[in-house]
């Protein structure tokens, strides 16, 4: 089916917390910091080898040590997905057909706040 992996694994910034969002604030304010977030992403991933194929599926396992809810981490898969499209062109698409998987985790091995996504990219060479 593919002929090629490659994953990724990155430590990224803490993100603003879901419960932010739906707390009524004007989209610019939401748009500050989704765009600040996103930046720093891009900076991580760019010190990253990008996938040396033409991505077809990818999937994403993140563990994070936070107070906050798991569901509220969410944020975190949103910019990097948004990072890996938009910004870097690393991956044709978030849609169904492309990302494929999601498992978000508690991992109180971590430090106190500290969030790391491995990504498995699949495809072809």
């Amino acid at each position: 089916m593919f002929t090629a992996f490659h994953t990724v694994e990155v430590s990224l910034p803490k993100p603003p917390s879901l419960n932010e969002y739906y707390a009524g604030k004007h989209w610019t304010s939401r748009k500050k910091k989704t765009d600040a977030a996103r930046e720093a992403v891009c900076v991580l991933l760019k010190e990253q080898q990008p996938p040396q194929m033409e991505v077809e599926l990818y999937k994403i396992y993140l563990r994070s040590n936070g107070r906050t809810d798991i569901d509220n981490r969410i944020i975190a898969v949103k910019t990097l997905n948004d990072a890996m499209e938009k910004d870097l062109g690393w991956i044709p698409s978030d849609n169904p057909s492309v990302f494929k998987g999601l498992n978000i985790v508690q991992d109180d091995s971590l430090g106190k706040d500290e969030y790391l996504a491995t990504i498995t990219f699949y495809g072809n060479r």
